[in-house]
C-alpha cells in the first residue's frame, strides 16, 4: 500500500521548498510532485491532480485553489526511506500549508505494478551518504580535514628526514666521489693483470704484420698467400 499525502501551499515557491526537504530526507524524486495551474483551465488542472493520485473527494477544492495561484504538494510515501509516511507528516506539519491532515488528503491506495528499466532508478548512488542541507557549507574537502592542498617544499636528495642516506648504515664509502677519474679500482693506479702478465696491456708502437723479428712471413711466402686481403 502507498500512503498518499497532499497539502496546499500559497504558491509554488513554498511547495517546492517542502518538496526539496523531502528529497533530502531520501524520498525518491518521482514520489514527490508539486502541481500548479500552469496556465491550464479547470479541466486541465483536475486531470493533472487526478494523474497525481489526489483523492477524488478534494480534487474540486484543490483545482479552485490552484486556479487562484496556490500549489499542491503530492507525496507518495512507500517504503523509501524507512518510515516515509511518518517523516512526511512531520515535515508538512512544520510547514506553512493552507490545509491540514484529513481523511481525504492523507489516505492509502493500492500499489501499482512497477515496470522499471533498472533497479537503481531512484538511487543510482546508493552507497553515497546523504548530507543535510543545513550541514553543507561548501568548499574543498581538504579544508574540512585540515589538510593543505599545496606544500612549499625544498629540493631534497634523500627520502629520509635530515637528508640522510640509508646506504651509509652499511657502506662506509661515499656514494659520489669528486676525485679525479681513475684508470684502476686499486689505490695507486695499479692493475691486477701486471701480477701475472709482464707485458703492457696497451702499446703505442706501430702495428706489425708478423710476430717474427724483421717482419718476415715465411709461411705465406711458401704457400703464395698474401697475408692481408683487400675486401
Amino acid at each position: 500500500m502507498t500512503n498518499v499525502i497532499t497539502r496546499l501551499y500559497a504558491d509554488t515557491t513554498k511547495a517546492e521548498a517542502v518538496a526539496n526537504r523531502l528529497r533530502w530526507e531520501g524520498f525518491p524524486r518521482n514520489s514527490v510532485r508539486v502541481i500548479s495551474a500552469d496556465g491550464g483551465d479547470d479541466g486541465a488542472i483536475r486531470a493533472r491532480l487526478s494523474r497525481a493520485d489526489v483523492n477524488d473527494a478534494i480534487i474540486g477544492a484543490y483545482a479552485s485553489k490552484l486556479a487562484d495561484g496556490a500549489a499542491a504538494l503530492v507525496i507518495q510515501a512507500t517504503y523509501k526511506p524507512l518510515g516515509a509516511a511518518r517523516i512526511a507528516r512531520e515535515i508538512v506539519a512544520k510547514s506553512d500549508a493552507i490545509d491540514g491532515a484529513s481523511e481525504f488528503n492523507d489516505y492509502y491506495m493500492p500499489d501499482r505494478p512497477d515496470h522499471a528499466p533498472s533497479v537503481l532508478k531512484d538511487h543510482p548512488r546508493f552507497m553515497t551518504l546523504p548530507l543535510e542541507p543545513e550541514d553543507y557549507r561548501g568548499g574543498p574537502i581538504s579544508r574540512e580535514l585540515g589538510i593543505r592542498l599545496l606544500s612549499p617544499r625544498k629540493s631534497r636528495n634523500s627520502a629520509i628526514r635530515g637528508g640522510r642516506h640509508i646506504s651509509k648504515a652499511f657502506w662506509p664509502m661515499p656514494l659520489v666521489s669528486k676525485g679525479r677519474r681513475a684508470t684502476s679500482a686499486m689505490s695507486g693506479g695499479r692493475h691486477m693483470s701486471r701480477a701475472f702478465w709482464p707485458m703492457p696491456l696497451v702499446t703505442t708502437k706501430p702495428r706489425k704484420n708478423s710476430v717474427i723479428r724483421g717482419g718476415s712471413l715465411p709461411l705465406s711466402r711458401m704457400l703464395g698467400w698474401p697475408p692481408i686481403s683487400p675486401r
